[in-house]
């Protein structure tokens, strides 16, 4: 097979753009499947990719995948342990000292429920339809502090314990639509287009709170204020007590009242017979959540003694009134009512509004050694919110007995440097069936990883699998 040499500038610039990459990067959850040649799963991460089978169909279980990222949340932190190894002591001294002053912590899973690809001649068109559920919390490490050492520890009003969340959720629906082309000898083009209907989201707008102690009077001082937007997967209403209730039981039409849309799209070029590189960009997009649609807000009310200039003030409780709480269930039961009026939570139909998909940049760079055996550097970076986490992988993939697919990876994330993965793919006459993990050490401690990335399929053929190959005259032909 003959190929176009690429000039030695071409390279350098190929160089250097990797190790630009390896400098840069910081972390991003990254799977195997991504750069295994013979899974047609690869094109989620790369459209543009010529894929080797002439048809591919999967029913429910032909990609299932999970994703958990948690930058320092650690089982053992938590506890000191006995000789034996055991749990012993809850020690939140120690927890609150092992977090950053921002934390970070995901959960995604996606499920396809139906794919079909089809070439056509030299064109490939595939359809995907899957449902996605993407969740991250950004928060401080304010209220593990309190925990820990307790409100004595923030004396004084410029020294206070700040507690701050930014919490998002997400569910959805995607129906896609994807084309797949050899432009020319070198480059390959592809994406896909995406019909999304949105069935839940909840997101802050704002969620922080700020207590200190008065060094003089040891009275404390709170202020707080959230304010969240939902859209809740039935139809619900807030009563005349402000209580949120649902309105009737959920029903299949609810799925499709959120629409929304997004791209895929992606190149690649190959600069010789070894040399190729790809771009991407994956959830260019967005839902327009339209029904179904709440505010939540919670700020100090006046509710009495403890109101003051719009902070909860307690200067601490007299022996009568302790007596009471401890002795009349009926005083208790009425205090609490009185301080829980002042931390009420209100809710109220609102306005409708759109939410970005956690939008996705990919680049990579592939070595081919020959056909069976490819190397890759990857950097791949995820916007959140106003945010952006980049990952470095490095990937080795390799082809045996002409059915069997392995595919080695080492990710870097942020404060974590152990994210070995394994992919293996293995063809059984008309199907493929793939497990992979982006972290084998965290099988055995799933509880102190700061990511964890598994994803396990069986994708079926229509034929039985057509291996393209390209002749002499440079010309995709299939085997019969």
């Amino acid at each position: 097979m003959k190929r176009v040499k690429t000039k030695k500038p071409y390279r350098i610039l190929f160089v250097l753009a990797l190790v630009f990459a390896f400098a840069s990067a910081k972390g991003q959850q990254v799977s195997p499947v991504d750069f295994m040649r013979l899974n047609p799963y690869q094109m989620n991460a790369n459209p543009a990719t010529d894929l080797p089978y002439q048809s591919v169909m999967s029913l429910v279980i032909g990609n299932i995948g999970l994703n958990v990222q948690n930058t320092t949340l650690r089982y053992d932190n938590l506890f000191e342990f006995d000789a034996q190894g055991r749990p012993a002591i809850i020690n939140l001294r120690q927890f609150a000292n092992s977090m950053k002053e921002n934390n970070y912590f995901g959960l995604n899973a996606d499920w396809d429920l139906f794919t079909l690809y089809k070439r056509f001649d030299k064109d490939l068109w595939t359809f995907n339809w899957g449902v996605k559920v993407q969740g991250d919390a950004k928060y401080s490490n304010g209220l593990f502090k309190l925990l820990g050492y307790g409100n004595g520890a923030f004396l004084g009003e410029d020294n206070p314990v700040k507690i701050n969340m930014d919490l998002n959720v997400m569910a959805y629906q995607e129906w896609a639509v994807g084309y797949q082309m050899n432009v020319t000898k070198q480059l390959s083009v592809g994406g896909r287009a995406k019909l999304l209907f949105g069935v839940m989201d909840v997101k802050t707008d704002d969620c922080h709170a700020e207590l200190y102690t008065d060094p003089d009077t040891y009275a404390l001082r709170l202020k707080e204020n959230v304010t969240m937007k939902a859209a809740m997967p039935n139809a619900v209403y807030v009563d005349e007590s402000g209580k949120l209730m649902g309105n009737g039981p959920f029903s299949m039409g609810e799925l499709f009242r959120n629409p929304g849309f997004g791209i895929d799209l992606a190149a690649e070029y190959r600069f010789d017979e070894q040399f190729s590189t790809v771009a991407a960009i994956h959830d260019l997009g967005f839902i327009h959540w339209g029904k179904n649609n709440l505010s939540l807000t919670s700020q100090l009310n006046d509710a009495g003694q403890f109101y003051d200039n719009g902070s909860f003030f307690f200067s601490g409780l007299d022996w009568k009134q302790i007596e009471q709480i401890s002795s009349d269930q009926e005083y208790r039961e009425q205090f609490l009512d009185t301080l829980r009026q002042y931390f009420q939570l209100e809710f109220a139909p609102m306005q409708k509004y759109n939410t970005a998909l956690n939008t996705n940049l990919l680049l990579r760079g592939n070595y081919d050694l020959d056909d069976q055996n490819r190397f890759s550097a990857q950097l791949q970076g995820c916007f959140l919110g106003s945010g952006f986490r980049p990952a470095f992988t490095v990937a080795y993939c390799g082809s045996f007995f002409d059915n069997l697919n392995v595919c080695a990876t080492y990710t870097m994330m942020p404060h974590s440097y152990d994210n070995l993965g394994l992919g293996i793919s293995a063809m059984i006459e008309t199907c493929n069936i793939y497990l992979t993990t982006n972290n084998l050490f965290g099988l055995f401690k799933p509880m102190n990883t700061s990511g964890f990335n598994a994803r396990v399929g069986i994708v079926f053929n229509l034929f039985m699998p057509e291996r393209r190959y390209v002749d002499e005259s440079e010309m995709p032909k299939y085997l019969e």
